[in-house]
């Protein structure tokens, strides 16, 4: 018994050993000198603040303005690939294309939204949600 309770203490932070056991991953870890600076930016990417972070004791709850948010959402966001079919004429007279070379806005507009449904959303089972929506973010600013 007493070897146990030697060992928790050694595990836990004290002032004689301020280390303790090491932070989980979700948990922020400050830059350190010794990190190099992929990891400096690993652990700046993935930082998680408290309020953020999963409780047991007070696990979130998914109110109804929230259904209300995430259902508003989806729909304008599945809306933003009929915008185009109304104005289909007019942006073929304005630009003086085809009929059909203006009816390949909508088809590429669905077909990259059913590419990503495909490819990117199982992407988010496989790695942190934080870490790869930026990862989107930014290569979405900087490529197009």
């Amino acid at each position: 018994m007493a070897s146990h309770a030697a060992t928790e203490s050694s595990q836990s932070p004290t002032k004689e050993n301020p280390s303790g056991p090491p932070a989980p991953a979700h948990v922020y870890a400050p830059p350190r000198r010794g990190h190099s600076l992929w990891k400096n930016l690993y652990l700046t990417i993935n930082y998680t603040p408290e309020r953020c972070r999963y409780n047991p004791e007070k696990p979130f709850g998914f109110s109804t303005p929230l259904n209300f948010l995430f259902a508003f959402a989806g729909a304008f966001t599945v809306a933003n690939l009929y915008y185009t079919h109304p104005i289909l004429n007019k942006l073929a007279d304005d630009f003086h294309v085809s009929q059909e070379r203006v009816s390949l806005i909508p088809t590429l507009a669905q077909a990259g939204y059913a590419s990503g449904l495909l490819f990117l959303c199982p992407l988010g089972d496989l790695f942190r949600r934080r870490a790869f929506v930026l990862l989107l973010v930014w290569f979405t600013a900087t490529v197009w």
